[in-house]
């Protein structure tokens, strides 16, 4: 024989109430957001987490929006579509209906005016009901004053909620044991109250909300995966500091290796939500997590594993800064410090597509002078192999005197305390020379310079912005590679060897000291258009992106 099975009954539902008529808006329930009914979004939601989803209205074309979506329908009275009508009578006159066919546990009523609500708070609302909690409502607070966890035990949950400040019962989002609902025909204790997160309390109570709410809805998640650290400095997160400032309606994530502390501070700084990892695994457990729309890798060179592992899944990848394998997999490549004679339609190269820091754009040209007056040294924050020192000890070996030196340093230079002695004693010896230390505002000295020495890294795009000839030294191999300064004709290069080229170095300061050679410089530099890059590199991936998704 067989064995006969008792059929198990469902847990749980949703009841959706969607009536014809609203008090504010003009079909509210109905009007588009997103070239969707605002009753998609809920329906949407709560059949991702359960089956049984009915839909209780009075309303023709809701029935027939909501059948198509794939929600059962209840047929709502007359007399239950009044704005004065109780909720507690809306969700009976609906269960009873619905419990003669199935005789199910839990119900979740969801408010389509609601439509941000996540997967995980549906859940939420489900799995906390048992035995000692018989109804849970949502409830949204001013997230700026202190509160102690809330757990509702008492009947009259407006009193509890009186005594809690700025906190504001979620209309119509609550959820129930059925069984004892049906027999009271009311809400019952214990009571259990459930925060929402972020944008989840966004009601469309006016015309302006639907405004709100399409902005929200159109937010793309990007991710960024980038590297600042002490060996590497921070080019690469002012970098992206500088495009993220032209994404506003977005939820951005950025993501760092947990060894790069420099980077996340400053991110914080800015107030970005930053996660960390410390292996592949971790990499990519935030990845699906957070289920990105765009993802942005500044982290130089990438490979083909890491490539594949966020490519293939509707990703739109974009890297900076990339010459590795892994750039073939990415939908845009931007090179701005690299020159490419190859037309590849997803490859920018080029002085194009720099993304100079917003703080540039304050300033008119540098003027230029007919005998220099002052010079800015920088490295970079960090300096990382050391060169300002050299640099400076070979201004003393040459005794390059009647000129203003401004240096600059970050705080994180490890080698502060020899270059303080260094520069107290070229002092001494009449060499003018002031220490830059932690600067914030780093056009203003930049654009105070008659021309610049430093590294072939970023920084020659600021400078350049400004009309700033410059003596570049290339901190390593792959700065060799950088070709702006040489195939734009903008200053002169010391190749990197073991020891720095001096006589090359004497030669082209001297050089940059004579008048006619700056000015050659400037006028090459104004040919330029370096501060429009960043629109440039914004426009792009936007134009690409839409492509991407048609």
């Amino acid at each position: 024989m067989g064995r006969s099975f008792k059929k198990l009954k469902p847990k749980s539902m949703i009841l959706i109430p969607a009536r014809a008529g609203t008090s504010n808006i003009s079909r509210q329930n109905l009007r588009l957001v997103g070239n969707k009914p605002l009753m998609y979004y809920v329906i949407k939601s709560a059949l991702q987490i359960t089956p049984y989803v009915y839909v209780s209205t009075d309303s023709y074309e809701i029935k027939e929006i909501s059948k198509l979506y794939g929600a059962k329908i209840i047929n709502r009275p007359k007399n239950l579509t009044k704005n004065s009508t109780n909720l507690e009578d809306i969700a009976y006159d609906a269960i009873s209906k619905i419990c003669k066919e199935n005789n199910f546990e839990k119900c979740l009523i969801l408010n389509p005016k609601y439509p941000l609500i996540k997967n995980s708070t549906i859940k939420k609302f489900l799995s906390i009901l048992s035995n000692n909690i018989q109804t849970v409502y949502g409830f949204e607070y001013n997230p700026e004053h202190q509160y102690k966890k809330i757990s509702f035990t008492g009947k009259d949950i407006g009193k509890i909620l009186n005594d809690i400040p700025n906190c504001v019962i979620t209309e119509k989002i609550v959820s129930f044991n059925i069984q004892i609902f049906l027999k009271s025909k009311k809400f019952q204790s214990p009571f259990f109250g459930l925060k929402l997160s972020e944008n989840e309390p966004l009601a469309l109570n006016s015309y302006h909300d639907f405004g709100i709410l399409e902005k929200i809805l159109n937010r793309k998640r990007i991710m960024v995966r980038v590297d600042g650290s002490d060996a590497i400095g921070l080019g690469h997160v002012h970098n992206m500091l500088t495009i993220l400032n032209h994404f506003r309606n977005e939820e951005i994530l950025i993501v760092m290796n947990s060894k790069n502390n420099l980077g996340q501070q400053k991110f914080q700084e800015y107030l970005y939500q930053v996660k960390t990892f410390k292996n592949n695994s971790e990499l990519q457990n935030i990845t699906q997590q957070f289920n990105p729309d765009i993802v942005f890798n500044d982290i130089l060179d990438t490979g083909i594993e890491y490539m594949k592992s966020i490519s293939g899944k509707k990703i739109f990848i974009v890297n900076f800064e990339d010459l590795g394998k892994g750039k073939k997999y990415a939908n845009l490549v931007f090179n701005p410090i690299y020159h490419s004679t190859k037309n590849s339609p997803n490859e920018y190269y080029g002085p194009n597509f720099a993304c100079v820091r917003d703080e540039f754009r304050m300033w008119k040209p540098t003027k230029l002078r007919n005998i220099p007056k002052n010079v800015t040294i920088i490295f970079g924050g960090l300096d990382p192999t050391n060169k300002t020192p050299k640099i400076l000890n070979l201004i003393k070996k040459f005794q390059l005197k009647n000129i203003h030196y401004s240096v600059v340093i970050g705080h994180d230079y490890k080698e502060r305390k020899k270059l303080l002695k260094l520069i107290l004693k070229m002092k001494e010896e009449n060499f003018q020379i002031t220490l830059n230390e932690n600067v914030d505002f780093l056009s203003k000295i930049f654009h105070e310079s008659d021309f610049a020495i430093t590294s072939n890294g970023r920084t020659v795009f600021e400078l350049g912005s400004l009309h700033v000839p410059m003596i570049v030294i290339p901190v390593n191999a792959r700065e060799n590679r950088h070709t702006f300064v040489d195939k734009y004709d903008v200053g002169y290069m010391v190749q990197l060897n073991d020891n720095l080229s001096y006589k090359k170095f004497l030669k082209s300061f001297k050089n940059m000291c004579k008048f006619n050679e700056r000015k050659k410089f400037q006028n090459n530099l104004k040919q330029i258009n370096l501060l429009n890059g960043v629109e440039r590199v914004v426009s792009t991936i936007n134009t690409s992106y839409e492509h991407y998704n048609k």
